[in-house]
């Protein structure tokens, strides 16, 4: 990627990162927790979203081609949801989803107006899209502290839940495995090859 990309890509990074989070606590709130609300998190905003070291991560992986980074987890008191491991499942998919979501709106774009690809600031549509992608192939992976490992959570029966929360403990080992191997990108291509096909490109 080249230098004057990266600010396109931590633009596209901030708005797209700050919808996964706004669409966590949204969910929460309509599950019946109004922490993330209280706290300032159901917005839209990037700014209350930021984690710094997530930023700066994101701006040093933005030179791989790859930006990603993260956002500060919004805050989810379980004993206030009416169904604690349904309702934080379906908190957690909220986040993948509003990618997938914004993704197929550019990716509309993208087919309504092809042409628009070949002005400047076509570029800053396909990195949008591109991130967006990212975003929900990333989060879609169950490993904690990842959306998909909560959806897994949510999905397993009782008597798995104690060894899967043994293995929990190790996922920030396991994504640090994955990324510094290669093998990160080569799970995550079938998933964004499936988000791409389901939005129609």
């Amino acid at each position: 990627m080249e230098f004057k990309e990266v600010p396109l890509w931590v633009i596209a990074f901030l708005i797209s990162g700050s919808f996964h989070e706004f669409a966590h606590a949204y969910a929460a709130f309509k599950l019946g927790d109004d922490t993330a609300a209280r706290a300032g998190r159901m917005t839209v905003n990037p700014l209350p979203h930021i984690d710094p070291t997530g930023l700066i991560f994101l701006v040093i992986m933005s030179f791989s081609g790859y930006g990603i980074g993260w956002m500060k987890p919004v805050p989810v008191n379980l004993y206030n949801l009416r169904h604690p491991r349904r309702d934080y499942m379906i908190v957690a998919v909220a986040g993948p989803v509003s990618n997938i979501i914004l993704a197929a709106i550019f990716a509309l774009v993208v087919r309504s107006f092809p042409e628009v690809i070949a002005h400047p600031q076509g570029r800053l549509l396909e990195i949008f899209l591109m991130i967006n992608v990212l975003l929900a192939a990333f989060n879609l992976l169950p490993v904690y502290p990842l959306d998909g490992s909560h959806i897994v959570e949510g999905l397993l029966p009782e008597s798995m839940l104690e060894g899967w929360n043994n293995f929990k403990r190790y996922g920030f080992f396991v994504l640090i495995i994955l990324m510094f191997t290669g093998l990160l990108w080569r799970i995550m291509a079938p998933i964004m090859r499936f988000i791409y096909f389901i939005i129609g490109l």
